[in-house]
């Protein structure tokens, strides 16, 4: 008689650990921010960026989460290295997502150096995992432009919603050296 009293208690903690080891399975997946489409990967010391995966609708952790695509589609086409690009330099906004003080205006001056108009420079309270451009539909010529400039840039992602700033926005992470 004890047992089958047991029964119902011990079936309903079981069902709440599977429900949270569940989540923490899905909240372990890679996703770019929720809205945000199709992002493209910016391989180290190469040109060539890829475009992730689309997010899924059960692995959207939150609109501030973005991190790495984990697998990256067959490279689009460059044009020839030699080729000199024809991009109109836009303004950017940069944001700093790390820990240390100052990144922000020191990424800003390495742009302005070459030429890159600022249009903002703050702080960002997201998580994003590494460098990433975020650009409007239209603008992903002057990302790439931009992410080839400067090899820190680790990722391309289209504009989220609720992302500070406007056009091109740079979200420098720790990684930025």
């Amino acid at each position: 008689m004890t047992i089958r009293r047991l029964l119902p208690p011990l079936g309903a903690v079981g069902a709440v650990v599977l429900v949270i080891v569940l989540l923490l399975v899905l909240n372990s997946r890679s996703s770019p921010p929720r809205n945000a489409g199709p992002a493209i990967s910016v391989p180290p010391r190469s040109s060539t960026p890829a475009v992730a995966p689309p997010p899924s609708a059960s692995a959207s952790a939150s609109a501030s989460a973005v991190s790495t695509p984990t697998a990256p589609a067959p490279p689009v086409s460059e044009p020839p290295a030699t080729a000199q690009p024809s991009v109109v330099k836009v303004a950017v906004t940069v944001l700093n997502n790390s820990r240390r003080s100052g990144l922000g205006h020191e990424v800003a001056a390495e742009l302005r150096a070459k030429g890159w108009p600022i249009a903002k420079v703050g702080n960002y309270r997201g998580r994003v995992a590494v460098t990433t451009v975020y650009y409007l539909p239209g603008q992903l010529p002057q990302a790439r432009e931009l992410a080839r400039e400067f090899p820190q840039i680790r990722r391309l992602a289209p504009r989220f919603a609720g992302l500070p700033g406007s056009g091109l926005t740079l979200v420098v992470t720790r990684d930025w050296s």
